[in-house]
């Protein structure tokens, strides 16, 4: 197996493992378990270490949304190629962005492309919702300092008008060749062949990712927006 390879495998195990999610960030909770998963943050932080685990050294990387620099990611170089990995991503990024050239992949029924600028990569996004693609987010590729992305992860939270789910929940994990996806109370399922929507009341949330995804045994009193 090639260390691309098995850096995707342990990419999917990710996101089949962990889950995306705000839970922590709406109740001001301080997240001591990470692999109860989170946001960007909390998920690029642990698979720092599972990479590290695996004889794979990475570093973090700054990028852009919505033209603010608020979503962590990693880089890796591989036979001396740069590749960046968005785990901490809401979407199933399961594949590695290179530097270096152009791509388009497909998973779970939705469609991931980058564009590569003289400074930086964007990516872009498209659903079986929006049939069209749209912009993601614009990675440099020159970030700022470990140490200051570090202190950016610190104090995250401080202003969280900075993110885009900051006003609603948000949940997704891969599971059993789906994808599932919660915005406020919306739920949709992807899959390769198909898209499933469902609006949910708040137990009916809570219920979901409690008893399918076993999130909420410690934290019995959340806020959902």
């Amino acid at each position: 197996m090639s260390t691309i390879d098995k850096v995707e495998s342990l990419l999917l195990d990710e996101f089949k493992t962990v889950p995306f999610h705000n839970l922590f960030m709406l109740n001001n909770i301080q997240n001591k378990q990470l692999s109860l998963g989170g946001t960007c943050s909390d998920k690029v932080l642990r698979f720092k270490e599972v990479l590290y685990k695996n004889y794979i050294n990475s570093n973090l990387h700054s990028s852009f949304i919505n033209g603010i620099e608020c979503h962590r990611m990693l880089s890796v170089i591989i036979e001396d190629r740069k590749y960046y990995i968005d785990v901490g991503s809401g979407w199933p990024s399961v594949k590695l962005f290179p530097e270096f050239k152009e791509i388009e992949y497909s998973a779970y029924g939705m469609s991931f492309k980058t564009e590569i600028k003289d400074n930086e990569i964007v990516l872009y996004h498209k659903t079986k919702a929006s049939c069209e693609y749209n912009r993601m987010m614009v990675i440099p590729k020159e970030s700022k300092s470990q140490e200051d992305i570090l202190l950016d992860i610190k104090n995250r939270f401080v202003d969280s008008s900075i993110y885009p789910f900051q006003d609603s929940f948000r949940f997704s994990i891969v599971k059993d060749q789906m994808f599932y996806f919660i915005k406020g109370f919306r739920l949709r399922v992807y899959s390769d062949n198909e898209l499933n929507e469902y609006k949910l009341n708040k137990k009916e949330v809570l219920r979901f990712i409690k008893e399918k995804f076993n999130l909420l045994e410690q934290y019995s009193n959340v806020i959902l927006k």
